[in-house]
């Protein structure tokens, strides 16, 4: 009972986090005669404007901004957040309890795309502290404290304009309710907009959860802004934006101070804001007051950010800027948006007439395998035409690519039908085939027909489409794993058996890096039998295959193989898998271990850049990089470690 009251107030909280308390106050008591706070009303919630993105750049004229795909800006943060209600007379069952939130953690803010006045940035939380305490009813238990956690952890995504004024939000389905509006009210208060050049003053019209409202920006330095909201002229409805009247009244007070750095991206930001929202006679006066911190810690390339939109934007919900979450959003209005008028023809024409330099090519590639998505999801029958125009357009390998990434991205019965055409066409070259039947495995919702291809072509007499098919086949147990549990078990268990069937050791590793693949928990039996093989090669594939097996299991194996194995490749092997785990509390004794006394170089070089890639993050592995930039045995090892010493993890003003 006590869990069900304090789920009550949270989504109290998220309808204060739109701003509106007061009016679903309203609402509440307008459906029941006892209790205002009743579980059954639809939370309403909405987008919120975001900072702007990362620029390699300074600031540009004309208000836009050298928007860099695949840079990531990585920020501490700290967030208080106080609401109350008050004013609701106790006849009427009285005002719901007040609330207090604190969160702490690391605030990732990375730039995936930027096409034309379109941007899409990845935000992703980690938290290192999350409280929530609820008046009368005390903090929440630790269950339930790490399952908020974990939901504050997702990552999602946001659509912003070439000013930095966010025209969409897209979270994973099933979000937890609080977790969101906590993850937007950040993008809401750390937005920064601008039209044109940075002047003295500035004005705007800006939308967050609650409506839109107008702002005013003064410099004060050279790179120091302070914004203030003015007034709210519009109300978040269900119905779309409202003209302000007399109920809900909404003031606002405080403001925030914006630090840009030389790259035009956020250096740091103090914000401190009170929403106040009187409903009328009968109603709570609901206060939301918040106080928020980021501070740049790292500014740094991070390719994987490139393409993760469309990676991902299949299971992704989107809103509009003040929508309510209740509200039922056109899941195809975002794709409607990329593809605008362009036919097939249209975006074939751009694929066979690439740039010849690297990064215009790259961009033109990124366009329209993201418009070609967009095409095969709102007409799934075009599908159909692609295997033919792999086949007889003459397309580039890197535009063909294109191609078949759209069809898995999309993952459309049509599309993956499309895909399965194209592995099994004799008449395209063997690396397209091969590239069809990578995307085949990636694909996010594979179908028995794709699967069904993918195992027949893991025992073809090509080796390289077996190979790749055979990879494949542990991509597509994973993709099934949330839509399809026991069929991806099946699978899993169909690949250890192949293992324990194979006739030798380069077969067996195969096998091992796809079960890596998986990700299942399943699979760690048969890799820990791999790690007794005779085969330095099969041990090699199980350590590279524990990567991405959760658990501590895999953990103790990793330590074990890379302080006592005899063969340098399987100890290096051992110290990549690291790279994709925690390295604290377990990994980085043990690294610091073989630092000190593993006698190949390549083993302690593979672990100092690891070291090096984690210095920011992790204090433990700056301290080994210390050491070893006195005592490490080889010069040239000693000189990289002093490197990264010495190499700030900040960009310097």
């Amino acid at each position: 009972m006590r869990r069900k009251r304090l789920n009550v107030v949270a989504l109290a909280a998220v309808l204060l986090l739109a701003g509106l308390g007061g009016v679903w106050w309203k609402n509440a008591t307008d459906t029941t005669s006892s209790d205002p706070t009743v579980a059954h009303v639809r939370a309403k919630t909405h987008t919120l404007p975001s900072p702007g993105a990362a620029p390699s750049e300074p600031l540009a004229p004309r208000g836009s901004r050298a928007w860099v795909p695949g840079t990531l800006h990585r920020h501490a943060l700290t967030l208080g957040l106080t609401m109350s209600f008050t004013g609701q007379p106790a006849s009427q069952g009285g005002a719901p309890p007040g609330m207090r939130i604190t969160l702490k953690g690391e605030w990732d803010e990375g730039l995936v795309s930027a096409e034309g006045a379109e941007v899409i940035v990845r935000f992703q939380l980690r938290p290192t502290a999350f409280t929530l305490d609820v008046e009368g009813q005390g903090a929440l238990s630790p269950e339930t404290r790490q399952a908020m956690e974990a939901a504050l952890s997702q990552p999602f995504f946001v659509t912003r304009d070439a000013r930095g004024a966010v025209t969409l939000t897209h979270f994973e389905q099933g979000v937890d309710e609080l977790a969101m509006g906590l993850l937007r009210s950040v993008v809401a208060t750390s937005q920064f907009v601008r039209e044109g050049a940075p002047t003295p003053t500035w004005r705007t019209e800006e939308q967050d959860t609650s409506g839109q409202y107008s702002a005013e920006y003064q410099r004060q330095g050279e790179r120091r802004f302070d914004k203030r909201k003015r007034e709210y002229t519009a109300v978040a409805t269900p119905q779309g934006l409202q003209p302000l009247g007399t109920s809900p009244r909404m003031s606002v007070s405080g403001g925030a101070t914006f630090e840009l750095g030389e790259d035009g991206g956020l250096q740091s930001l103090q914000s401190r804001e009170q929403l106040t929202v009187e409903s009328g006679q009968g109603m709570p006066t609901v206060t939301n007051a918040m106080e928020l911190t980021l501070r740049l810690l790292e500014r740094r390339e991070e390719p994987t950010l490139v393409g993760a939109f469309a990676a991902r934007s299949g299971r992704l919900r989107a809103a509009a800027l003040a929508s309510f979450q209740g509200q039922a959003a056109d899941p195809l209005a975002h794709h409607r948006q990329v593809l605008g008028k362009r036919r097939l023809e249209d975006i074939l024409a751009d694929l066979l007439s690439l740039p010849s330099d690297e990064k215009a090519r790259d961009d033109a590639r990124t366009r329209a395998l993201e418009q070609l998505r967009a095409l095969l999801l709102l007409r799934p029958e075009e599908a159909a035409r692609i295997p033919a125009l792999l086949r007889t357009q003459g397309l580039s390998p890197l535009a063909a690519s294109s191609m078949l990434g759209a069809l898995s991205a999309a993952s459309t019965p049509e599309s993956l039908r499309a895909l399965v055409q194209a592995t099994g066409d004799t008449a395209l070259t063997s690396d397209v085939r091969m590239d069809a039947v990578s995307a085949l495995g990636m694909a996010d919702n594979p179908i028995r027909e794709g699967v069904d291809t993918l195992r027949q072509l893991s025992r073809t007499d090509d080796p390289k489409l077996r190979g790749t098919a055979t990879l494949a086949l542990g991509n597509a147990a994973l993709q099934m794993s949330d839509t399809a549990g026991r069929d991806a078990e099946a699978l899993v268990q169909e690949l250890k058996n192949d293992y324990r069937a194979a006739r030798d050791a380069e077969q067996r590793a195969l096998l091992l890096r796809s079960l890596g693949n998986t990700r299942s928990p399943g699979a760690l039996d048969t890799l820990t039998e791999a790690l007794r093989s005779d085969a330095s090669r099969v041990r090699e594939a199980a350590l590279v295959a524990l990567r991405n097996i959760p658990g501590p299991e895999a953990d103790r194996l990793l330590v074990e193989r890379l302080v006592n194995d005899t063969a340098s490749e399987v100890r290096r092997a051992a110290v990549f898998a690291c790279g994709f785990r925690p390295l604290e509390p377990l990994l980085l004794p043990v690294l610091g271990q073989a630092l000190r006394e593993d006698p190949s170089d390549g083993v302690r070089s593979d672990i100092l850049q690891l070291l090096g890639q984690h210095r920011h993050a992790t204090p433990g592995a700056l301290a080994l990089l210390r050491w070893a930039s006195q005592h490490e045995k080889n010069p040239d090892l000693r000189r990289m470690a002093n490197t990264y010493v010495e190499t700030p993890t900040t960009p310097q003003p």
